[in-house]
C-alpha cells in the first residue's frame, strides 16, 4: 500500500473516533484570528501582525477547517 494511502486511512480511523476535533480547531483558528485583530489595533504598527490581521488569514482557514472536518466527522 502506498503512503498517501496508509496517511489518508490512518487519517479516517483517528477522525472517526474524534469526530469534534476539527470542529474545535477551527473554532480556535477563529478566536486566535480574533485575537490577532484586537493585538493590532491595541498595538498598531508591526507589519507582519498588520498583514496577517488584515487578510484575515486565521478567520478563513478556521472557517475551512470546521466547516470540512464537520463534513467529513459526519460521513465516517
Amino acid at each position: 500500500m502506498s503512503r498517501i494511502n496508509r496517511w489518508v486511512d490512518q487519517t479516517a480511523e483517528f477522525l472517526a473516533h474524534h469526530k469534534g476535533l476539527p470542529i474545535l480547531v477551527g473554532v480556535a483558528l477563529i478566536a486566535l484570528d480574533f485575537l490577532l485583530m484586537l493585538l493590532d489595533r491595541l498595538v498598531p504598527g508591526l507589519p507582519l501582525l498588520g498583514t496577517v490581521a488584515a487578510f484575515n488569514c486565521f478567520l478563513y482557514l478556521g472557517l475551512i477547517v470546521a466547516l470540512l472536518g464537520g463534513l467529513i466527522a459526519e460521513v465516517l
